[in-house]
């Protein structure tokens, strides 16, 4: 989870410009949190997809903006889901005869003993099992829990909210964030101020 604070000269600052608009700090602070938020979840996709082998489309609909409100000054990016099948990541070698090699992360491959692609033709488990109906087959990559042939389990990757906590996807996604917010906040400012000065041309 990615969470976005609030800099005390941040806030005096907004208090002092706008003390003669109604709730004019909290308004300017929640709208420039919720827009950086949002570049918070662009970032993290894109140093994500930077240092992993995976797709953007698997990625960013699972980082969930939180956000702000003119009485709750908060916001977060946090990553919802459990840890992605290994099939998601790129797929270097899967020729029959040759161990199975997947990118995981782009500064190389590794070879899985045991490993295999294969598409499952059934879904469901116990009682309910049944055959698969067209668009519901499982392509997966998959490893035998022993000497037969099944049973077998699939294999998986780091989740998103791993990749998240990356040290370099945390760095790269901080500096963002706080040049991001900083700019939003003047122009929030600014966008409340200007309204005013237009509100009281009106009504003067």
């Amino acid at each position: 989870m990615i969470e976005l604070s609030v800099q005390d000269s941040q806030i005096v600052k907004a208090h002092a410009l706008l003390s003669h608009i109604e709730k004019g700090a909290p308004r300017a602070i929640a709208a420039a949190l919720n827009r950086t938020i949002e570049g918070v979840k662009t970032d993290a996709t894109k140093m994500i997809t930077t240092t992993y082998d995976i797709k953007a489309g698997d990625v960013r609909p699972i980082i969930k903006a939180h956000r702000a409100s003119a009485s709750t000054l908060l916001a977060s990016a946090r990553a919802s889901g459990g840890v992605i099948p290994l099939k998601k990541f790129r797929v270097l070698s899967s020729k029959p005869g040759t161990a199975l090699r997947v990118s995981v992360k782009k500064s190389g491959g590794k070879a899985i003993k045991g490993a295999f692609e294969a598409t499952m033709k059934e879904v469901g488990f116990g009682k309910n099992r049944r055959a698969a109906e067209p668009g519901e087959e499982h392509v997966g990559i998959f490893r035998r829990k022993g000497k037969a042939r099944t049973p077998i389990k699939e294999l998986y990757g780091p989740s998103v909210a791993q990749m998240m906590g990356e040290v370099g996807v945390i760095e790269y996604v901080s500096i963002g964030a706080a040049d991001r917010f900083e700019k939003r906040l003047d122009h929030e400012i600014g966008r409340l101020l200007s309204k005013g000065r237009f509100c009281g041309s009106i009504t003067g």
